[in-house]
């Protein structure tokens, strides 16, 4: 069988506000992003013609696609996005930004003002996971189910521990 060398890009349908959404992201990433180029709506298209059909960007070279495609669909817990972030003062700050006019989910997860859900991982979480036993695990596993909103990474590493929380 042939390799294939292809890249996933997410594909992200707003009602009509994907420019914003992009400028957001952006933003959010500390300006570690661009708009990379859009597409005008043609005549015929589900978007507005007063903002462009496709808005095409990057997110830490991550290319995305904001499709204004009208209010059709919209975004589930279905599918998240998961950042994995390194310490708590990178989580801390990309939480508040997506938080921003959003709600907090359980488990390190939050819904952004646009719909879409988000994961923001501290990597310790699973450095913690690649080195502790069943039991640590479980612990560790029992934490993140128990947290609701983001992650504070002290108490991961206590509940894996088997510390008391402090």
């Amino acid at each position: 069988m042939a390799q294939i060398n292809a890249r996933i890009v997410p594909n992200l349908w707003f009602d009509r506000e994907a420019v914003e959404a992009a400028e957001h992201y952006i933003a959010a990433f500390g300006g570690n992003g661009r708009i990379v180029g859009t597409t005008p709506a043609h005549p015929d298209s589900p978007s507005p013609q007063d903002v462009p059909l496709v808005v095409e960007f990057e997110l830490d070279g991550q290319p995305f696609v904001g499709i204004n495609g009208g209010p059709h669909f919209h975004f589930t817990e279905a599918v998240s996005l998961e950042v994995r972030v390194d310490g708590q003062e990178q989580l801390d700050q990309l939480w508040a930004a997506l938080a921003d006019g959003g709600e907090e989910q359980p488990c390190g997860w939050l819904k952004d003002k646009y719909g879409l859900s988000w994961q923001i991982t501290p990597t310790a979480y699973y450095d913690l996971l690649a080195g502790g036993d069943e039991e640590a695990n479980a612990r560790l596993f029992s934490a993140v189910m128990a947290t609701f909103g983001k992650f504070d990474i002290a108490a991961l590493e206590r509940a894996h521990r088997s510390e008391p929380a402090g």
